[in-house]
Formats: structure tokens, sequence, C-alpha cells
């Protein structure tokens, strides 16, 4: 009887990031086709973790991957996922927005970052 030798079938395992802000007074605004910086080492905006500890920058710098890492990125305000790519710039201190036109992220909107951390082996 032959023996059937199956491809092993990679282990993908993830970790799961998510930061939070409330919008400032007045908002934020968004000027078209320019990179508008939101992040936690930017003067006005305070970002949390998920268990309510400010931070200054975030776990990962997703710019400069780790040799097996893949990172996503998602944007959500108010609950509502924002355009996938609406995030241009993310590092570990810096978090810029893109919007093709102008707009404004309402006072008070809940903010919410998410980076997912993902490993092969």
């Amino acid at each position: 009887m032959a023996n059937l030798i199956l491809p092993r079938q990679p282990l993908v395992s993830y970790t799961l990031y998510n930061y939070f802000m409330t919008a400032p007074a007045g908002g934020i605004a968004l000027a078209a086709n320019t990179a508008s910086e939101i992040g936690p080492d930017t003067a006005g905006f305070s970002w949390a973790d998920n268990t309510g500890a400010a931070v200054t920058e975030f776990a990962v710098d997703p710019s400069t991957p780790v040799a097996g890492h893949q990172y996503g990125i998602e944007f959500y305000v108010e609950g509502q996922l924002q355009q996938r790519n609406l995030v241009t710039t993310v590092t570990n201190e810096s978090l810029a927005l893109t919007s093709a036109t102008a707009g404004t992220i309402p006072e008070g909107a809940r903010v919410t970052l998410t980076i997912l951390d993902f490993t092969v082996s």
C-alpha cells in the first residue's frame, strides 16, 4: 500500500490591537488629498488601548514589518468601517489619514483603529 504524504498546512496566528479615541472639540478636519496626522504622538489627540490605558504609541509599527509578520489596518468612525486604505501612513507613533474629498470627523465621534498582526509558520 502506498503512503499518502500531504503537504504541511501553514499555521496562521494573529493578534488584534485596538485603539480608541474620541474626536476632540471642533472635530477632525480632513482636507482633500492631504494627509492629516491624528496619531497618539500628535498634540490634541488622546488614544487609549482596549484596557482604557492612555497610549503614546501603538504596539507595533506596520510600516516596518517584523520578519514573518504581515499587518492589516481597519479604521472605524462611530462603529462604521471606513474605506479600507483610508489610512495612508501608520507607524507606532503616527496615524495619517487622506480623504479623496474634504470632510470632518464630528466632535465627540468614537474613532477606532484596529491593527491586525498576522504570522505564518
